[in-house]
């Protein structure tokens, strides 16, 4: 085979090759396997999972605390959210898929503006005053090549790309971690007020059936009957209402950690922030970490504004969005003050109906109370403990909520 033939095969390859890659980036990536925690694999110090960091064309590895046995031991633990959304969660395993497709070609990119640098230098070997016309036009597919694995080169190596994915992905991962925490700690606000309402279902059905006793004694009306009866009716009704709504965020909590909607998991108490958290809030450093690290602000920042007008525009526009943090933050820290106040009241008042409570039972076991005002005491009981568990928890996010804050998350009610 002649030269010129070999040269010509060549050129193809390469022009099939440029092409090839060039359809590629315009397709979405759809990995059959997404990184993350796989049926067969450990989280913990037998095994990382890659996630991409901030700023590094690198892809880097960090280990979770929890092994896939604890993820999956039926029990969710507060702490395992975050590890339960990186490893299961299938809107943040996807979007984590399509940037490790793009981050990894990164490499064929730098292989295409290598395969450019040694084309050119062969179509310069080519290259003579007197080619004829053949080789001139080999000579100039050469340089045709070249320029295309240039330019398919560049849009893969793009060094912005992989901090901007990391950005990305680390920002849709916080958000998702948030979501859940939000859902669970109301969730847990709820179930006191379940067992309340259970609670009242049974009084009213005892008060129910006194009213129907009477009634047959002679000693109340038709009217006081059907005024307890729909009191029961209102009761189940409420019940079955709080009911069916602590159902509905547990199957989303468990949902969006990947597992199934019916799944048997229980869910361990929302740990209360210890001092060490509220002693280590510093507004005034705490609001220039937020600014630096809010998401809309970085957004903003990143808009490109050409022209004199628009770049006044864009200066405003970060002006108000710095102004806005800072306000916001402000705002969080003294919802962390008010509702640790409100908590630390509750907390007293909880104290004194649990004294209340024990002594009623005692009266209970001794015989003095009838079932229906033991009944109305066990519910003012619940109520004391659905208030200080609501009080508990507000405090609990409201100190998340500023944390958040201070990473840069910010979620607008």
């Amino acid at each position: 085979m002649s030269k010129m033939k070999k040269n010509r095969k060549k050129l193809f390859a390469i022009l099939l090759q440029a092409a090839l890659v060039s359809t590629a980036m315009t397709l979405p990536a759809y990995a059959a396997k997404t990184p993350g925690i796989s049926s067969d694999a450990l989280v913990g110090d037998d095994a990382t999972g890659p996630v991409l960091t901030g700023g590094n064309t690198e892809v880097e590895e960090e280990t979770s605390p929890y092994t896939k046995e604890q993820l999956e031991d039926g029990t969710l633990e507060y702490g395992e959210i975050a590890w339960r959304i990186e490893g299961y969660n299938s809107t943040y395993l996807n979007l984590r898929s399509q940037l490790y497709s793009q981050t990894t070609s990164q490499s064929a990119g730098t292989a295409l503006a290598a395969e450019a640098s040694a084309l050119m230098e062969d179509a310069m070997d080519l290259k003579s005053d007197d080619m004829d016309a053949e080789t001139r036009e080999l000579f100039e597919g050469y340089k045709a090549a070249a320029r295309e694995l240039r330019k398919q080169g560049a849009k893969l190596t793009n060094k912005e790309l992989s901090g901007t994915y990391a950005r990305t992905l680390r920002q849709t991962k916080n958000k998702l971690v948030k979501a859940v925490q939000n859902l669970l700690i109301q969730y847990e606000e709820l179930l006191p007020q379940v067992e309340t309402a259970k609670k009242n279902v049974e009084m009213c059905q005892v008060n129910a059936d006194a009213a129907q006793k009477m009634q047959a004694l002679g000693r109340a009306s038709a009217q006081e009957v059907l005024t307890a009866q729909k009191a029961l009716q209102q009761a189940n009704s409420s019940a079955q209402q709080a009911e069916n709504g602590a159902l509905q965020l547990k199957q989303n909590i468990l949902m969006l950690l990947g597992f199934d909607a019916d799944a048997p998991v229980t869910f361990a108490d929302v740990p209360v922030p210890d001092a060490s958290r509220i002693a280590a809030m510093d507004l005034g450093t705490d609001t220039q970490a937020a600014v630096s690290a809010n998401y809309d602000l970085m957004s903003v920042r990143a808009n490109k504004a050409t022209g004199s007008s628009n770049r006044t525009v864009k200066k405003r526009n970060v002006a108000y969005t710095e102004d806005s943090v800072a306000i916001t933050i402000q705002n969080l820290y003294a919802a962390v003050v008010s509702k640790k106040q409100a908590y630390d009241s509750a907390a007293a008042g909880y104290q004194a109906a649990a004294q209340s409570y024990e002594a009623a039972k005692r009266q209970n076991a001794l015989g003095m109370l009838s079932r229906a005002n033991y009944l109305g005491l066990e519910c003012s009981w619940l109520s004391s403990v659905a208030s200080y568990k609501t009080a508990e928890l507000e405090y609990t996010k409201a100190v998340e909520n500023y944390e958040w804050a201070v990473r840069g998350l910010i979620v607008s009610k």
